[in-house]
């Protein structure tokens, strides 16, 4: 039997966002996102892992963008789970924000 870790519960999500790696963005499809992770699909990105990414999520109806700093929890393939390192108040309440409104649009 497996132990469920996460600290919340993840959403269905399809959104396109940029990972940047060495410094170049790389464009990854999160698949399921929560408050404090996401499960993503890497489409094209170099290989080796790093111990932490910067994650741009595109802007909303909000008008700005959200960066997230993300370390990698597991991968398997083209999928890869990253969970939310350092993330403020205000980025917690957007990335809710996103989910809930990725709720009502379902």
């Amino acid at each position: 039997m497996e132990t469920e870790r996460r600290s919340a519960a993840r959403s269905p999500a399809s959104i396109y966002f940029n990972k940047y790696i060495d410094g170049h963005p790389h464009l990854c499809e999160a698949i399921e996102l929560s408050a404090t992770g996401m499960l993503v699909r890497r489409v094209h990105e170099p290989d080796g892992s790093r111990a932490c990414y910067a994650i741009e999520i595109a802007p909303g109806s909000e008008g700005e963008g959200l960066w997230l700093c993300a370390t990698p929890v597991w991968s398997s393939g083209p999928f890869e789970a990253l969970g939310f390192v350092g993330q403020s108040p205000t980025d917690t309440a957007r990335i809710e924000a996103l989910i809930a409104g990725l709720a009502t649009a379902a």
